[in-house]
């Protein structure tokens, strides 16, 4: 009888191993892709760092970077420098780079099979479109409310220009929506449609991300 030993994969063996990878929100292969880009393979790692995150470009400038909290690297010296690695192969191979982005949709997103079903999200900042994103590649037909007239959330609407220039969230924004996303802006939830507006029109799924606009007061006394 065989005494080797099992080890079991589960979500404490990924911390484990993979600090980095579990910290990050949608858990990117930060590892992998730091290690393609070291070997010298900046397309292979740009599909790995943008495979679970539409917005790859802009995480590779504004994320707060918990992967690199993470880092293992951390506890002999200094963490690697996760996100300005991410944004090197963004910049190289992104929606910024002068690489055609329908081209680069093509070789990045896997055959889509198309589907009769119907799915209609209420808002269009970084979790609506992602899930439009994630949705319009298996094959749904997606459509994106907006109440303001321009989308991308609190990306366009709270994030100042110098830290995020607005031409890159378009751009962002436009290679999701080339996926065959319809969107559609100034539709304000209870204002301009109601839910059973949605389900009439045949939506057989409705996912509600309307945010949660609300400022954070500065950590200050008398303020």
């Amino acid at each position: 009888m065989s005494t080797a030993n099992i080890t079991y994969v589960n979500s404490d063996w990924l911390r484990s191993n993979f600090p980095c990878m579990m910290a990050c929100p949608v858990h990117t292969e930060a590892g992998r892709y730091v290690n393609l880009i070291a070997q010298g393979r900046y397309a292979e790692a740009y599909r790995v760092a943008r495979a679970p995150n539409p917005f790859a470009s802009i995480c590779g400038r504004i994320c707060a970077a918990p992967c690199e909290e993470a880092c293992r690297r951390g506890k002999l010296d200094q963490p690697l420098a996760i996100r300005a690695l991410k944004r090197f192969v963004c910049e190289r191979f992104g929606v910024e780079s002068m690489i055609d982005v329908i081209k680069l949709q093509e070789v990045l997103r896997p055959r889509i099979v198309p589907r009769d079903q119907k799915v209609a999200i209420i808002g269009a900042g970084p979790a609506g479109l992602s899930c439009a994103h994630d949705l319009a590649l298996r094959g749904y037909q997606v459509t994106v409310l907006e109440k303001h007239t321009v989308p991308g959330g609190m990306l366009s609407l709270g994030v100042p220009e110098y830290r995020l220039p607005r031409e890159l969230i378009r751009l962002e924004i436009n290679a999701i929506l080339s996926l065959g996303i319809q969107l559609q802006l100034g539709k304000e939830l209870g204002r301009d449609f109601h839910l059973r507006d949605l389900r009439n029109a045949g939506y057989e799924a409705i996912f509600i991300a309307i945010g949660a606009h609300k400022s954070r007061m500065l950590n200050i006394e008398g303020m």
